[in-house]
């Protein structure tokens, strides 16, 4: 179990679990990976660090003093080391674009006297509420409005705008951000959230309420519960996807090694190492042979079972026959309490409920099966078991069994 968590170790866990462990478990020695736009990000990073810390002394750089210190960025030893994922761009395509997103945002905001700047580059620490995990925070820049708002910024120097103050990628970022300020300076009541997108001259602002700090809260401990056990059971599956192109433990995944042996001459392990890999290929193609017809198969069946189930009840019966055997078809309602896959707004209202109601300890890892027992139990009161309903919904489900009838073996005359 970690220390302290951050949204970085939330976020990676959330991606990839098995990144996760790599990265913060396993920890391999493995060569370190620059990639160019993480590069070009942590440089605009420190120029604007720069800007920010001079306005506040009463120093206004000068456009072309701060594309200087940003050009000196590039001319450091690390720049050998770095790679570009996309061969369609080059080191120098990367420094242009900081260099103009620099520019852009230089325009829109010199003089840089809008409000005293509170701090830059910040570390700070605090509690996640009712856990006994730490978080950890990095804030590009807190300052204060002349309005009196306390802005939280956070510069992006990416392509992907987020879908608002409820996306994930705002959401959890910026959420833990505020918390990390509020325990910090308990004064600072009126709060304003805002990402920069330094690239597309565009930015996200949100205002958190009450209500959203208690569910990030609870979804924070859900994920870190997540993986607490995660750890316990050794359980740490890959999810693939974009984001391995990116990976600095690609060549290590256990869901990319054995391709990587096979597309080489000889494995890492030598020639039994690579005779194996192909044993193993040839085991592959086998059972994807077989997995595709069992898929064909389970769909015809599924279809099956869909006709069974309304023949079974034209009928009015629950049970069908054939001379091979018979087949049982049980068809029943039941109650299921809404998922945040099903409706992410209701979701979040019936996770306030159940906070209103003091029963987060239900709301666990699988915790809406343990809070649906107690339910279904009518183990709480009925006033709370009548606002819970009302976050329930019907599903039906049906179960077909089939029996074989018992063959006799042909007596001999």
């Amino acid at each position: 179990m970690l220390k302290r968590y951050s949204h970085s170790a939330i976020d990676t866990y959330r991606r990839c679990p098995r990144q996760y462990k790599f990265k913060y478990i396993e920890k391999p020695d493995i060569p370190k990976r620059v990639t160019a736009d993480a590069y070009m990000g942590n440089a605009v990073h420190r120029v604007l660090k720069q800007l920010h810390d001079a306005a506040g002394l009463g120093k206004a750089l000068t456009l072309a003093q701060v594309l200087k210190i940003y050009d000196d960025e590039w001319d450091k030893p690390e720049k050998r080391q770095i790679t570009v994922a996309k061969e369609s761009v080059t080191v120098d395509d990367y420094i242009a674009a900081g260099r103009k997103m620099l520019t852009t945002y230089y325009e829109r905001n010199f003089p840089f006297d809008q409000g005293p700047t509170l701090a830059m580059e910040k570390y700070l620490t605090c509690d996640l509420p009712n856990s006994p995990h730490r978080m950890t925070a990095i804030i590009d820049r807190l300052w204060r409005r002349p309005d009196g708002v306390v802005e939280i910024c956070d510069y992006k120097t990416g392509a992907q705008l987020p879908a608002g103050g409820r996306d994930p990628k705002f959401f959890f970022q910026m959420g833990i951000y505020q918390l990390a300020v509020q325990q910090t300076w308990p004064d600072f009541k009126d709060i304003e959230l805002v990402q920069y997108f330094l690239r597309l001259n565009e930015t996200v602002t949100y205002r958190m309420s009450e209500e959203d700090l208690e569910v990030l809260a609870m979804e924070l401990r859900n994920t870190i519960a997540e993986t607490v056990y995660a750890e316990r059971k050794d359980d740490f599956p890959t999810t693939e996807g974009s984001h391995c192109s990116f990976c600095e433990y690609f060549d290590y995944c256990p869901a990319k090694r054995h391709r990587l042996i096979l597309d080489k001459e000889e494995g890492k392990g030598g020639g039994a190492e690579r005779s194996t890999a192909e044993s193993a290929s040839e085991l592959t193609e086998k059972y994807l042979d077989v997995y595709q017809r069992l898929r064909e198969l389970k769909a015809e069946a599924d279809a099956l079972k869909a006709d069974l189930a309304r023949t079974a009840t034209e009928l009015g019966v629950n049970k069908l026959a054939a001379p091979s055997g018979e087949v049982s078809v049980r068809i029943e309602r039941k109650d299921k309490f809404i998922t945040k896959t099903q409706d992410e707004a209701g979701w979040a209202d019936f996770g306030a409920l159940v906070r209103a109601l003091e029963l987060d300890q239900y709301l666990v890892p699988d915790g809406r099966a343990i809070l649906k027992d107690v339910y279904k139990k009518g183990l709480l009161p009925d006033d709370q078991l009548q606002k819970l309903s009302e976050f329930l919904i019907e599903k039906e489900e049906v179960t077909v069994r089939a029996k074989l009838r018992a063959v006799e073996d042909d007596e001999d005359d």
